[in-house]
């Protein structure tokens, strides 16, 4: 029993760790001045540099998890670039506070869908909880600083990127977590993808400064590096429930940080954002408490 409480704890630490990483994501997109799909490759390129670091260090387990190439693609490969590229793709178009908002309504989706597959049905603890979250997120949605609200682009691409969210997880979570090595060759695989969209679909960058690189590679090391290991640890480890209501504190985190630097004002509907989050959160985590006191 000591061991399970345990890893569950690990599991929600490592859940906060990456919350906090997800976090910086629109600040270091903001100070990447590249094209989005350019920003998704080199950023791949630093996270596979991190996974083999890692895979190093790491003494390798003696039964790794299977990842199963086909399984890899569709959905691992295919939710990271998605969740990607219509994340940047809504960062082009929209407010980055709204934007980071509006992604962040996949956390209901994942809690709902992991409850279905344990067959646990939708448990009232877990909607109300979801819902008391997202309805003190809402209000930032209906308009930014300067009263304008979301344009249908942005609020389209922030949903795509939410879905494919849900779909990468998913996978992480079925697969019972992938090694460093199983890390290093996804995003090995999304690095290609990306650079292989920016190739068809974008223009080439022109002047540019060591500062975007930069800023491009951090966010494989933090945020698409670093962050999708502890969040699959996490996944394997923790309360599935818990660990989908905490992601709801993501767009908190990113939103402090861009009034901090002065690319968002301050508002009241941050500070009851903030406070139903942790509300919501506390209310859904209920019915982990009570199964784990069992």
């Amino acid at each position: 029993m000591n061991t399970i409480i345990h890893g569950r704890f690990s599991g929600a630490l490592a859940g906060a760790f990456t919350v906090g990483l997800w976090g910086s994501l629109p600040v270091l997109r903001g100070l990447a001045q590249l094209p989005p799909m350019l920003v998704a490759a080199t950023a791949m390129v630093s996270a596979t540099f991190a996974a083999t670091v890692l895979a190093h260090w790491r003494r390798p387990s003696a039964t790794p998890a299977p990842t199963g190439a086909r399984t890899q693609w569709s959905c691992g490969v295919a939710g990271l670039v998605g969740a990607l590229y219509f994340y940047f793709l809504a960062l082009e178009s929209g407010d980055p506070a709204q934007v980071t908002l509006i992604t962040y309504m996949w956390p209901l989706g994942f809690v709902l869908l992991c409850d279905r597959l344990a067959g646990r049905g939708l448990r009232l603890a877990t909607l109300f909880g979801a819902a008391i979250a997202f309805a003190g997120v809402a209000p930032l949605l209906m308009k930014d600083a300067a009263g304008l609200g979301m344009t249908p682009l942005a609020f389209a691409s922030g949903l795509a990127s939410g879905a494919a969210w849900i779909l990468f997880s998913m996978y992480l979570r079925q697969v019972g977590g992938l090694s460093p090595v199983g890390y290093r060759r996804m995003f090995l695989r999304a690095g290609l993808v990306a650079l292989a969209l920016h190739l068809l679909f974008e223009q080439p960058p022109g002047a540019t400064q060591l500062a975007d690189w930069l800023a491009a590679g951090l966010i494989g090391l933090g945020p698409y590096g670093l962050a999708f290991i502890a969040w699959g640890y996490a996944l394997r480890q923790g309360p599935a429930t818990l660990l989908g209501v905490m992601t709801y504190a993501v767009p908190i985190v990113s939103a402090t940080l861009l009034v901090l630097l002065g690319w968002t004002a301050p508002s009241a509907e941050l500070l009851i954002a903030a406070a139903a989050v942790c509300a919501g959160a506390l209310v859904s985590e209920s019915p982990w408490r009570r199964a784990s006191a069992a």
